[in-house]
């Protein structure tokens, strides 16, 4: 897996390091760490420029290289960049010239002049990425041994299950699949909802039938596996409140990319695990790769013809 640790060196990024330091314990990892810092061509004409650029530059180069330090033992390769601008376009630029499969970052960080709280920037990578993205929350632990899935049987939660298969987790691990049937309005105008419609046994079957069948194909390799089917109005204040009840400190989600019935949709459930959770967010876009990959066969195919 080809992995792009974001860091600025605060505490949520240094757990971040150690998230990917962990993984990679039991997971081929190509890392490469990178930190932002504003572009000195932008205040070219300040008298400070010179000297805050080569504190900028000293303070980074420890960063890097504490990172590094930290990533050697466990990783297959760690390489480490220095880029100057803005911090969101930056790291998506990063990411896509490197071709990654996972971006990792903390949740918040520390700011210097022209750069926004990470905070900020991390919601941004995560809504703007074409890779899956882990936003790490936790400062205080690392292992990923209570995950909560939330799966409503689109290809993006599917490849989402799918990618977090492919990664080699303790046996021991708990997982709370969470598949939300969810409650419908009608909608009486001028913005008014009126009362929800009652959802009966045979609308709520199916529902309850595709997680525990999808949570059956997961407890193959993660005996503590359990489903859930909760009836609610939103499904992502669903999934937070799932990981509040089980202290979970990983939430894994699918996102069905920028279109706009993505975002109307699926999209407002992703982000909104990822400004809410209590933990940190997994948002797989590994329905993109698989798509991708499928199509460049089918191309390969028709050039061989």
């Amino acid at each position: 897996m080809k992995v792009l640790l974001a860091t600025d060196g605060s505490e949520t990024a240094m757990a971040a390091t150690k998230t990917v330091e962990q993984l990679a314990e039991h997971n081929p990892i190509d890392v490469t760490v990178v930190t932002v810092s504003y572009d000195p061509q932008r205040y070219q004409f300040h008298p400070w420029v010179p000297e805050c650029t080569e504190q900028e530059n000293a303070r980074t180069a420890k960063i890097l290289s504490d990172a590094k330090r930290a990533l050697d033992r466990t990783c297959q390769s760690v390489s480490i960049n220095h880029v100057s601008g803005v911090v969101m376009p930056a790291i998506l630029d990063e990411a896509e010239k490197r071709k990654v499969d996972l971006i990792v970052m903390g949740a918040k960080g520390n700011s210097v002049i022209g750069r926004l709280l990470l905070g900020s920037v991390s919601d941004s990578v995560a809504s703007n990425a074409n890779c899956s993205v882990l936003v790490v929350r936790s400062s205080d632990t690392f292992d990923f041994d209570r995950i909560v899935v939330g799966y409503d049987k689109s290809v993006a939660s599917r490849e989402a299950v799918a990618e977090l298969m492919q990664m080699k987790l303790d046996d021991q691990t708990h997982l709370d699949v969470v598949s939300v049937a969810e409650q419908p309005y009608v909608y009486l105008g001028e913005g008014f909802a009126g009362p929800p419609i009652t959802l009966g046994p045979e609308q709520i079957r199916p529902i309850e039938e595709t997680g525990e069948h999808i949570a059956s194909q997961i407890a193959e390799h993660y005996p503590y596996t359990e489903w859930h089917t909760p009836v609610a109005a939103h499904v992502g204040e669903v999934i937070v409140r799932q990981a509040e009840a089980t202290k979970a400190n990983l939430i894994l989600v699918g996102d069905t990319g920028h279109s706009m019935l993505g975002e109307l949709i699926l999209g407002s459930t992703s982000k909104y695990v990822l400004r809410h959770a209590p933990c940190s967010v997994w948002i797989s876009r590994h329905h993109t790769k698989t798509t991708s990959d499928a199509t460049a066969e089918a191309g390969d195919a028709v050039a061989a013809n």
